[in-house]
């Protein structure tokens, strides 16, 4: 879940905001939506396979829609489409926004300053501001999840499982469970931090993570993992953050789509999309729909959102990544859908984002999260899926500050 800082980054303006802070802010309101109502008439309830796609081209990244027109090379794949609902943040989410309005700054070293919590910039003026928002969107304070994954080689046509469990703890930011905004003392100015350990394959059973993600946005991220073969704890280094997990085809900065320092990228603002994204869908019939071998997941429940789209550099030339192209849900602030680009600028692999809206067990607060993720490294013909199953607000063991030690991997380690 982690360069040498060279080029000044490059952002577009936005549209100014309106005078006084508005939030939430809907994706369509009004007119635009009234739109949207009538073009649902007639797509709301569709299913979208090759022979349909080009109906709804404009609405699909040009990539992905590439993949859906070729089931010679993919597989007929498909998914549904489903009426635009809106999200509503969360009472703590609102509340926090509101009250810290306007207090937070971009630095001269493109830091984040006085942010406590919420959405730090809820009518965004730039690019970078738009990221923040990501940086910051609200994932649960307390999160546990039973992470299934599916390692598909789509030319030998079978698929390797791996299970991991992990846990977050946000120290600061928080929103629903208290104490909030913070957890206190907090004398290592630490913002959230993971603690995972492997169950499959057999190979990686035993083995823990530990990862930090400090309040001060430019810091690199304390990484630490313990393996249950040699009984020791190790540091790991910033480059190992680009590294394939496990055979999967993600690394620990492709957490979440992009796991690391806002800073260490430039963003260009490429304007207002409207997009399928698969938000609020169903994850679960995307487990039992997956044919063994078959690199693309069918049954994605996809809605038209008017999406914020960023194009990503990388200030170290020697990145995983030549750029990114990402699409922001203007409401939950996710990645829902991105492109990456190998570092001779060609096409490597397309991220496709399921987000459902999970129950807090805590106060029922309904919060957004990434339930299911398609990777798919389309020069490989491979991918990765990724069964979340989060469950949020439990308060034993594993939400104390104590289990967020490197220490700790060795005291519940094998």
């Amino acid at each position: 879940m982690l360069l040498v800082l060279a080029v000044v980054p490059v952002v577009m303006a936005l549209p100014l905001q309106a005078a006084e802070m508005r939030y939430p802010v809907p994706s369509y309101e009004g007119e635009e939506l009234a739109k949207v109502r009538e073009w649902e008439k007639q797509w709301a309830g569709k299913k979208i396979d090759a022979t349909n796609v080009d109906g709804v081209k404009e609405f699909i990244p040009e990539n992905l829609y590439k993949l859906y027109k070729d089931p010679e090379k993919w597989g007929s794949t498909w998914f549904d489409i489903v009426p635009y609902s809106e999200y509503q943040p969360t009472k703590g989410d609102i509340e926090f926004t509101k009250k810290y309005a306007g207090t937070c700054k971009i630095g001269p070293n493109e830091q984040m300053l006085n942010h406590i919590c919420g959405i730090p910039f809820p009518n965004p003026k730039t690019a970078l501001e738009i990221a923040y928002n990501f940086d910051n969107m609200n994932m649960g304070d307390n999160i546990s999840s039973d992470e299934y994954m599916w390692l598909v080689d789509g030319r030998r046509q079978y698929d390797r499982k791996m299970i991991q469990k992990g846990h977050i703890l946000y120290f600061s930011g928080r929103r629903e469970i208290l104490p909030v905004p913070e957890i206190l003392p907090n004398s290592k100015q630490i913002f959230r931090a993971s603690h995972s350990v492997y169950v499959e394959p057999a190979d990686m059973q035993g083995t823990r993570g530990l990862g930090i993600k400090y309040k001060d946005r430019t810091k690199d991220y304390g990484a630490w993992a313990f393996t249950s073969a040699i009984r020791r704890v190790l540091r790991r280094s910033t480059s190992e953050r680009q590294t394939s997990v496990g055979g999967t085809d993600i690394c620990m900065d492709d957490s979440a789509v992009y796991g690391f320092a806002i800073p260490y990228l430039n963003y260009k603002y490429l304007g207002r999309k409207e997009v399928l994204l698969p938000r609020n869908t169903d994850v679960a019939r995307l487990k039992n729909l997956h044919k063994e071998g078959k690199c693309l997941f069918d049954g994605f429940q996809k809605q038209r959102i008017n999406a914020y789209v960023l194009e990503c550099t990388s200030k170290d030339p020697n990145y995983l990544y030549s750029r990114m192209i990402w699409y922001i849900d203007p409401e939950t602030w996710y990645i829902l859908y991105s492109d990456k680009y190998d570092r001779t600028g060609k096409l490597w692999k397309i991220f496709d984002m399921g987000q459902a809206v999970k129950t807090s067990v805590y106060n029922r607060a309904q919060i957004p999260i990434i339930e299911f993720s398609m990777i798919v490294d389309v020069q490989r013909l491979h991918s990765t899926g990724v069964l979340t199953g989060a469950t949020m607000g439990e308060t034993d063991y594993r939400f104390q500050p104590e289990f967020y030690e490197p220490r700790a991997l060795m005291r519940y380690g094998y």
